[in-house]
């Protein structure tokens, strides 16, 4: 029998247990910390640092800028070599992982140059301070099982770890810590929103307790519709960083956006200053043929970014669903008196508790057609709205007038042949057009009451 296969594997399981001795030997008198159960100890630099109170991290990886990073406000931000927001699980991760590197051998720097180990110079050097210390690690070359060379700054001691450290810190791209939010804290002071499409340009503002669109024209926004918008910007994300520090923004159509969207709060401060917060973000040119997708840069971070053509649009929704569909913005409950005047009259009704009555005409009517009529003005969406010029004058009309007699609204009622349905405004040159099947009451015996003709009054 051939005892050459048994000569060499009885030589590799000595070379085996030679390395492993190498590996696992202690340098003689370390103070080290208890360690976790399993094997190893806690890097004695590192034991201590308090996670939680970790304010500041730096990290310069060989032949790249320097990262620094700061906590601020609840959050993290990379300060250098430019400012952008970071995810705050992702700088905790960070810290953490330093706190809990777990040391498996020590190699004395007499025997094993640190250059061949990748610590001379260090491939990494990660910093995390804190308000009353810091702590700094050199980070080499991976070794064998997941194992890796470090250094603690002040320590010529050269430590074989193990743990998470090294892949996050040596071989994860930065990129992917940052905080891919479009619209960072989105706060209740919001109350100024721009969407710009090509020439077309919207405005909505809080005013007091309503939003009003400003522009293109001034009526009343929808309520339902800015609030899923005020959700979409919450949930804004970017898919994507593509450039940071671009030289020529001309090469993403982002010299001239081919869209924009601004997003601006206004708070006061505790000595009664006001302070406004703008954020604004950037649309160029969609990132291929056959791709929605489009380059985007918030302005204050220059990076270049991927947007998604889901966020595009639900982002920059059309001017129409930004106007509020009912014809009125009047709170039905408000109502006292309403004054209905067309071609052959006017017909006035008033509140008199649960009733309605006809005072001109000496009868009570029909509350329920009253409700029908406060309905239909009031809280029923129109099934489209349509931007028109000016009514003629003479159209029909309804005039609401508030408990103190102050008119509140007069809304305008139009049908014309060529709409199918009825077309309702208010002055503000929008037209909420309702279903053909809607009607609504308009004469006396619409609301119940037999007169030969309709008495003439004034409001």
């Amino acid at each position: 029998m051939s005892t050459k296969p048994t000569i060499v594997v009885v030589i590799l399981a000595v070379i085996g247990v030679v390395a492993a001795v190498v590996l696992w030997r202690a340098t003689p008198g370390e103070a080290v910390t208890s360690g976790p159960p399993g094997g190893g100890v806690r890097l004695a630099a590192t034991a201590g640092v308090p996670v939680e109170a970790v304010d500041r991290i730096t990290l310069a990886r060989l032949d790249e800028p320097t990262l620094v990073f700061a906590r601020a406000d609840g959050g993290w931000m990379q300060i250098e070599p430019f400012r952008y927001p970071m995810q705050f699980y992702s700088m905790r991760q960070l810290a953490e992982l330093a706190a809990e590197i777990t040391v498996v051998a020590r190699i004395d720097p007499q025997e094993q140059s640190g250059t061949d180990l990748g610590l001379d110079p260090p491939l990494t050097v990660l910093t995390c301070g804190w308000p009353d210390g810091e702590v700094t690690l050199q980070l080499g070359r991976r070794g064998v099982a997941g194992r890796s060379y470090l250094r603690a700054k002040g320590d010529p001691t050269i430590h074989v770890v193990t743990g998470e450290l090294y892949e996050r810190a040596v071989e994860t791209d930065p990129k992917n810590w940052r905080d891919r939010t479009l619209f960072a804290g989105l706060s209740a002071d919001t109350d100024h929103v721009e969407i710009a499409d090509g020439l077309n340009r919207t405005v909505i503002e809080r005013v007091g307790k309503r939003w009003m669109m400003i522009e293109p024209l001034r009526t009343r926004a929808d309520e339902l519709t800015r609030n899923e918008l005020f959700s979409a910007l919450a949930r804004a994300r970017s898919d994507g960083f593509i450039l940071d520090q671009p030289d020529d923004l001309a090469k993403f159509g982002l010299a001239e956006p081919a869209a924009g969207l601004v997003v601006r709060a206004t708070a006061r401060t505790a000595d009664g200053e006001s302070t406004v917060q703008e954020q604004r973000l950037l649309v160029g040119s969609r990132m291929g043929v056959g791709s929605e997708d489009r380059f985007a840069l918030v302005q204050g971070r220059p990076v270049v970014v991927r947007l998604p053509e889901p966020v595009l649009r639900a982002l920059f929704v059309p001017l129409s669903t930004l106007i509020d569909p009912t014809a009125s913005g009047v709170n039905a409950a408000d109502v006292k008196t309403i004054v209905i005047r067309r071609a052959g009259g006017e017909l006035r009704l008033q509140r008199d508790l649960e009733r309605w009555l006809a005072p001109d005409l000496g009868a009570e009517v029909s509350a329920e057609r009253v409700e029908t009529l406060l309905d239909l003005l009031t809280r029923q969406r129109a099934a489209q709205v349509e931007i028109v010029a000016p009514l003629p004058a003479g159209v029909m009309s309804v005039t609401l007038y508030g408990f103190g007699g102050r008119p509140l609204d007069t809304v305008r009622i139009v049908s014309h042949p060529d709409r199918k349905g009825l077309g309702l405004e208010n002055g503000d040159n929008v037209l909420r057009i309702f279903p053909p099947d809607r009607r609504i009451p308009v004469t006396a015996e619409d609301f119940g009451i037999e007169v030969a003709a309709e008495t003439q009054a004034s409001p």
